[in-house]
């Protein structure tokens, strides 16, 4: 199709495709295939406009699909543009009533834990890391689209490292919206009756006091879970006791 007419297509794309970097996936797909339009959110899922024929890109969508996400299905309309796009883009979200899907909170990838493992690397050793591919999803959520100004994120601005893999479409955290680091996201907090530690040392205050034979409440994103050396009989019956729990089994990290 010419560049010099304004009629194309609207794609209207349903299932999980919010939370999964669907949208960097879209723009990356439109680069390679030299597309003209742009991709947003909305409450129903994501919207595609494109200047092309959309066939080809159709078929990479199914073929190529992100990790985390399922498209159930995509519906097309005719569109007339009011200026003929020079290049592909991410426009802000839409707002409406929300009727789209969620993922749930991702296992951190395979390339997150090797970036958190490395010495020497921002991330290093840093418990809240994600990309577009894992991390907090579901349970980070306050609204609808699924947009950083909508998750608990929100109260951490981002720094300008973070800021700068945001914006890099070449990047895996391109559009992730939880990212974080330890310059400008959330860290570690332990409190007891007598003693409070962050970051690093607060980790190695819930060793000890696992070490010790006692019971620590971890907060996570989705509530509590209270946790004890599953070696130490006693710990563990203390556990019972205190969960009303005396014969059911208990979940066991390995």
């Amino acid at each position: 199709m010419a560049i010099d007419t304004p009629s194309g297509v609207q794609l209207r794309i349903r299932g999980k495709v919010q939370g999964v970097g669907f949208r960097p996936f879209v723009w990356q797909l439109a680069q390679q295939l030299q597309l003209h339009g742009d991709v947003c959110n909305d409450g129903d899922g994501v919207v595609v406009r494109l200047l092309e024929d959309p066939s080809q890109f159709i078929a990479a969508l199914y073929q190529d699909c992100p990790p985390l996400a399922r498209i159930d299905s995509v519906e097309h309309a005719s569109l007339v543009w009011e200026r003929a796009p020079t290049d592909f883009t991410i426009r802000q979200s839409a707002g409406g009533s929300m009727n789209t899907q969620i993922v749930p909170d991702a296992a951190t990838c395979p390339a997150c834990l090797a970036e958190m493992n490395t010495p020497g690397e921002r991330r290093y050793r840093y418990p809240f890391i994600n990309c577009t591919h894992c991390g907090p999803r579901f349970t980070i959520i306050r609204a609808m689209p699924y947009d950083r100004p909508f998750t608990v994120m929100a109260a951490f601005p981002l720094c300008p490292e973070c800021d700068s893999e945001y914006r890099d479409p070449y990047d895996r955290r391109f559009h992730a919206q939880p990212v974080a680091c330890p310059s400008c996201g959330p860290h570690l907090e332990w409190r007891s009756q007598h003693e409070r530690a962050e970051k690093e040392a607060a980790l190695q205050a819930a060793v000890a006091q696992l070490n010790a034979g006692g019971i620590i409440a971890v907060k996570g994103l989705g509530g509590f879970h209270l946790a004890c050396d599953a070696r130490n009989d006693n710990a563990v019956a203390m556990l019972r006791a205190r969960k009303h729990r005396p014969a059911k089994p208990l979940a066991v990290m390995l």
